[in-house]
């Protein structure tokens, strides 16, 4: 399988912008560290708590297993830092951030078309989640640790991944690594097919497009950390391996419409498993590729 040179890519373009910044790792070892940093930066946190012989409470176990993405930052930076010499900001972070908008208006738009469409079948039913001013704030409060974990998620895969791998063997190369990687990443999920597999990778060929498109990640970081934390903490759905127990909505499903398995696979959002749920028709909400404590996480 051939794929277009890099050196067709006008560097007047976004996309062509976006490669020129790449490193001089070559694309093989930049896709092995992406595996690796992602990996590496959840154990830092997930392994002295498993040794520890930790029972966390579900909303414990879900800031953590959120906040173990911190280290993966780390692991990037340092070695962009003192291995490639060069800054953070050159996978795409020195776009204009105002596209966090853009991504963020596109992911809203879907699940507000979704939830509506979902509504008006008769399918699920909407309604107030009973959460106080108090429950909103914690609410609210949660989106900054899916965004760390959104935002990780991207500048790995999407930035240094995708990047690498397109400036030495072709954009479609890159955007193809970068998917199967993402869908890789996943498939330690109980219960994964490979429909939930190809939904997966369908969600990062869409990121990716948005990355070339932008010729940043700031619109997929925008995309990625509202729809994580607008399935969960908004609408209701659940997440496995995540258990805050509070949302603004919750869901009924009607019974007999349509049977639930079909249901997750018509729904529109439907397009990438949460690592860890035994429900591989789950929608992204993160990594997860280390679970801090399962003990802890309610069973879905």
């Amino acid at each position: 399988m051939s794929f277009p040179a890099p050196k067709t890519t006008p560097t007047t373009t976004p996309t062509g912008r976006f490669l020129a910044q790449a490193g001089p790792t070559h694309p093989v070892m930049v896709a092995i560290l992406g595996v690796c940093f992602i990996a590496g930066g959840q154990l830092v946190v997930s392994l002295p708590v498993q040794l520890a012989h930790l029972k966390l409470s579900p909303t414990a176990n879900s800031v953590l297993l959120l906040l173990s993405f911190i280290p993966v930052w780390v692991l990037l930076w340092a070695w962009m830092r003192f291995v490639e010499h060069r800054p953070l900001r050159r996978i795409g972070l020195d776009g204009r951030r105002a596209d966090l908008l853009i991504g963020i208006g596109i992911a809203l738009a879907i699940l507000a078309v979704d939830a509506a469409v979902m509504a008006a079948s008769g399918q699920v039913s909407f309604h107030w989640g009973g959460e106080g001013a108090a429950g909103i704030g914690v609410i609210l409060a949660t989106l900054a640790l899916f965004a760390i974990q959104a935002s990780a998620e991207e500048a790995v895969i999407r930035g240094f991944v995708m990047q690498g791998v397109g400036a030495g063997w072709g954009v479609w190369a890159g955007l193809a690594v970068q998917a199967v990687i993402f869908a890789v990443l996943h498939g330690s999920n109980p219960g994964a097919t490979p429909v939930a597999l190809g939904n997966v990778a369908g969600f990062g060929l869409m990121l990716g497009l948005l990355v070339l498109w932008r010729g940043s990640l700031w619109a997929a970081i925008g995309f990625h950390a509202v729809w994580n934390w607008a399935e969960g903490m908004v609408l209701g759905d659940p997440v496995s391996g995540l258990g805050f127990g509070r949302s603004v909505l919750a869901q009924t499903v009607s019974p007999g419409r349509i049977r639930d398995d079909d249901r997750r696979l018509l729904r529109a959002r439907g397009i990438a498993g949460h690592p860890g749920s035994p429900d591989p028709d789950d929608r992204s909400r993160g990594m997860g590729l280390v679970a801090i404590d399962g003990r802890a996480a309610p069973p879905k």
